[in-house]
């Protein structure tokens, strides 16, 4: 399924401004941007007003489609050529810290002069996207999105349930819509494909097997993804790149193999970026992960993502009941009669310890 590393195109949305080369470490989640943003947390220094050179200036809005640094590529709105901003001292956010501005975004620029231009306002954001990462604050993946595509692997690497859980759960706290996508359906048969839908089509959650190498299930994946602003999130080398240089081969995506005994893909994608897509409605790809932690979950939420064990437990004899070998539980017998499954209860359990024991 590799294929050869294309050239990326150097506009994605638009044709984009030209960018002075700052050279290596300018990541958008390196310790660069860590650096340069740390001060950012006194919200005290963010000023509330549009200073006079902005009230009399041309203010422009736009889309954060892409993260280098300091510098914000933004897609203006109308469309016309990107614009690279840079983050200043006097830039007007609600988010301070290192999540201070983060891809999908929506802005507002001060196009005056030679590029850079000053990025001037960062919005309130309508949804969110975001996971903990070990030891530092919450990470927002991305922002002002419709959709989350959990993209998965029917195999290479193979299916994880438990990951899948907690995209679902972080997209819906978030305000974003979920939906499950298995790549690489042709490397399973039909009933282990169903297997790993099914559970998330009863939740009512969109859920969909399809196959970059063979182009099986693309135009259903084009349906769902047409006149929307979606995130595609999942695990190293179940082929998100791949997938979008399908829906469309202009992008030139790099992709990469899977590697390793225990079936590990390669992060192909290195930053998040923004692009649109030539059916209408744009897409966020994310690099890919290995672990996802929850940000700050509670047990009284936990039981909202999943619906089907709560149900099951109204039936347990305690109220306290863990549902994890207590007496008088009432999910063991669910789980018999197929009213839960069995993947989704151990990512429960799993979730559920993880909460107990970190308050």
């Amino acid at each position: 399924m590799s294929k050869k590393p294309g050239k990326r195109k150097r506009s994605q949305v638009g044709r984009t401004a030209k960018r002075p080369d700052r050279g290596a470490g300018h990541g958008d989640e390196g310790p660069f941007r860590e650096k340069i943003l740390r001060g950012r947390s006194n919200e005290a220094a963010v000023p509330d007003l549009p200073s006079q050179r902005e009230l009399e200036g041309d203010v422009r809005r736009g889309r954060v489609v892409q993260l280098r640094g300091r510098e914000a590529t933004v897609a203006p709105d109308g469309g016309g050529p990107e614009a690279v901003c840079m983050l200043r001292k006097s830039t007007r956010m609600p988010h301070p810290g290192a999540n201070a501005v983060v891809v999908g975004d929506r802005v507002g620029f001060l196009a005056e002069g030679d590029p850079p231009f000053v990025l001037t306002e960062v919005e309130e954001r309508r949804t969110t996207l975001q996971r903990t990462r070990q030891g530092r604050e919450a990470q927002v993946i991305a922002a002002n999105v419709d959709l989350c595509v959990i993209v998965a692997s029917a195999a290479e690497p193979s299916f994880k349930p438990r990951l899948v859980d907690r995209f679902l759960i972080s997209a819906r706290v978030g305000g974003v819509e979920p939906a499950l996508v298995v790549n690489k359906a042709d490397l399973a048969d039909a009933a282990d494909l169903q297997a790993m839908l099914a559970p998330y089509g009863r939740l009512g959650v969109p859920a969909l097997s399809v196959s970059a190498e063979t182009g099986a299930g693309m135009e259903a994946l084009r349906e769902l993804l047409r006149g929307k602003t979606s995130v595609f999130s999942g695990q190293s080398g179940v082929g998100k790149s791949t997938l979008l240089n399908r829906l469309d081969p202009e992008l030139a995506l790099r992709t990469g193999e899977v590697y390793g005994r225990q079936g590990k893909g390669r992060h192909t994608t290195t930053a998040s970026t923004l692009v649109a897509f030539p059916f209408g409605g744009a897409v966020i790809d994310t690099p890919g992960i290995r672990s996802f932690q929850l940000a700050e979950p509670t047990l009284e939420a936990l039981d909202a993502f999943f619906p089907e064990i709560a149900s099951a437990a109204a039936e347990c004899r305690f109220a306290d009941c863990r549902h994890a070998g207590d007496a008088g539980c009432a999910v063991p017998e669910a789980l018999e009669r197929g009213d839960v499954n069995e993947d989704r209860l151990d990512s429960y359990l799993t979730l559920r310890r993880e909460i107990v024991q970190g308050g």
